[in-house]
């Protein structure tokens, strides 16, 4: 069975979090094993290839349009929105206290004016909806 959970969300929502509580093999471009982003999407390139993928990508994904040629690349079974209010997702950045806050704040400001929910991706609430039989943001 191919499971690949494409997850979405702007900066420090919590996807990472979520991404490595699922059990599955993390896609995340912030890892320190992508140098590059020609690398991480050669990774990405290869995950869309294999026919029994078990993976979380992250991305921000902050249009419909992104989250589409996203899923289409990975070809993602599922499409999950991590979302939280900006002030959260900036309190958990400036807890973090990273070297890149300040462009990482201003990060979450542009994703925010950026979003869409026309594709009415649902928002991650649990893992527990790729046990579940409905097509609950499957991707046909």
């Amino acid at each position: 069975m191919r499971r690949v959970v494409l997850l979405c969300g702007p900066p420090g929502a919590g996807k990472t979090t979520a991404a490595r509580a699922s059990g599955l093999e993390v896609f995340d471009r912030d890892d320190a094993a992508w140098t590059t982003e020609s690398q991480f999407q050669a990774a990405l390139d290869d995950l869309g290839r294999r026919r029994h993928a078990d993976a979380v990508v992250i991305r921000a994904g902050a249009t419909s349009s992104a989250r589409r040629r996203w899923a289409e690349l990975v070809r993602a079974t599922h499409v999950m929105l991590v979302l939280e209010p900006a002030e959260v997702s900036a309190a958990r950045v400036r807890a973090r206290g990273r070297d890149d806050m300040v462009r990482t704040l201003a990060g979450i400001n542009r994703w925010w004016t950026a979003f869409d929910h026309d594709d009415a991706a649902p928002r991650f609430v649990s893992w527990s909806v790729l046990d579940e039989p409905d097509d609950l943001g499957l991707m046909t």
